[in-house]
């Protein structure tokens, strides 16, 4: 995509990816998920001249929203996932006996999130993995969160998920879109939707 490019990085405990939106021609930076280890990637993009914008949350769990505490930049978020920013028992930090709170408010997303001039995410409300789960849209590329992965979905065996709801996001949100667009997933490798619709097993039922 010209003018675009993609950098992604696994980080933190989880092997969470977070991805790096870059807005070559005005040099503009949109990060998509926030996992623990993200402040020194961010410096580095700034030393190289990249200004950040802001932080597009795919859901709230704490593997994606950790990262907000070392970063001050404001982020977007659902409204059916705000409350997970202050409840540990949603955003799963409970689980691991270090409970995580976000004192910050987000912005809460709309339609389309533009990033510089040209270029504009549509946000796609995915709901399952959590009820304000969302897909960003960005041309070919999809950046889905935990909805889809290589070979996989999202886990629905946590509090507020919903598998049949997933299974309807995929459905009629995602399997809808061009069989050649990009999956970039909140963890493992990137692939394709026209991969998935072959080989992934929740995708053929």
């Amino acid at each position: 995509m010209d003018g675009i490019k993609i950098e992604s990085f696994s980080l933190g405990r989880f092997f969470t990816n977070t991805y790096f939106v870059l807005n070559l021609k005005e040099k503009k930076l949109v990060i998509v998920d926030a996992p623990s280890g993200i402040s020194s990637i961010v410096s580095e993009f700034e030393e190289k001249g990249f200004a950040p914008l802001f932080v597009l949350l795919t859901h709230a769990h704490i593997d994606h929203i950790e990262g907000l505490k070392e970063i001050k930049l404001p982020f977007y978020l659902h409204p059916q996932d705000k409350e997970f920013l202050h409840n540990p028992n949603l955003n799963l930090s409970s689980l691991l006996g270090s409970p995580l709170v976000i004192d910050n408010s987000p912005f809460l997303l709309k339609d389309k999130i533009e990033i510089g001039r040209d270029y504009f995410f549509e946000v796609i409300h995915t709901p399952g993995h959590t009820p304000g789960s969302v897909s960003f849209k960005l041309n070919n590329y999809l950046f889905c969160g935990d909805t889809l992965f290589f070979d996989s979905i999202g886990r629905t065996d946590i509090p507020l998920a919903d598998y049949n709801l997933l299974l309807k996001s995929l459905r009629e949100k995602i399997l809808t879109l061009d069989k050649d667009i990009l999956i970039f997933p909140g963890h493992g490798p990137f692939t394709t939707l026209g991969r998935e619709l072959e080989n992934n097993p929740f995708l053929k039922e």
